[in-house]
């Protein structure tokens, strides 16, 4: 059945799905990326969270404000090091785990003929390896990664970008996230939003707009 011709709420169907991928479509644990780059540096992994995340050093890098060699040559100041910059990128990559039931689900929503749009606050680093290990990437329509907008979720823009791609009304969307200041910044923006708890209540959520997952 086409999603067109789906029972949704009092507002509209829903066309298009748009997923978070971090802790949503993917695990993923910061902790791990800060203990194994201070293994590389000999120093504690609270200071390379320090220079690195509470900074906001990462998330410049996330935004596609920085480049690489900044981030790095940043991160080797911080912490009063010259660290191996492929051992650096290696081990903050290495921090993803799969969810496969979150898999499965994206699967069959695309299955059913929603269009599908990934929109996530990620470095370049972290996509390309994701692409590299995982499938559910090329399960989406468009893409809305935050190094190429060039702005991270709360920011507007990167919500007005995403709707764009949509190809249809701001209500006609469904955001998931698993972060509620993102939900709120969605419904903003006129988007509904559904706040990622675990797959079995996304599900009941989906299901009462309307968004069913065909079986695979």
């Amino acid at each position: 059945m086409s999603p067109h011709t789906k029972s949704g709420s009092q507002l509209g169907t829903i066309r298009t799905v748009i997923f978070d991928m971090g802790n949503v479509l993917i695990n993923f644990s910061h902790e791990k990326a800060c203990k194994q780059i201070a293994a590389l540096a000999g120093r504690p992994a609270d200071d390379v969270f320090k220079v690195l995340f509470a900074s906001g050093l990462e998330m410049q890098y996330e935004a596609g404000q920085i480049s690489r060699a900044t981030l790095l040559q940043e991160l080797d100041a911080g912490l009063g090091c010259k660290l191996d910059a492929g051992k650096v990128i290696a081990a903050a990559c290495d921090i993803f785990w799969a969810k496969p039931d979150m898999e499965i689900l994206a699967a069959g929503i695309k299955k059913s003929g929603y269009r599908m749009v990934l929109l996530s606050n990620v470095n370049e680093d972290h996509f390309d390896y994701i692409k590299s290990r995982y499938e559910f990437p090329k399960l989406f329509d468009d893409l809305v990664l935050s190094f190429q907008v060039g702005a991270c979720k709360p920011d507007e823009r990167i919500y007005q970008h995403a709707i764009t791609v949509a190809r249809c009304a701001a209500h006609e969307c469904v955001f998931i996230d698993d972060v509620q200041e993102n939900i709120d910044a969605a419904h903003h923006q006129g988007m509904r939003g559904i706040t990622y708890k675990g797959t079995a209540e996304l599900i009941k959520s989906l299901d009462s707009l309307g968004v069913r997952a065909a079986s695979r």
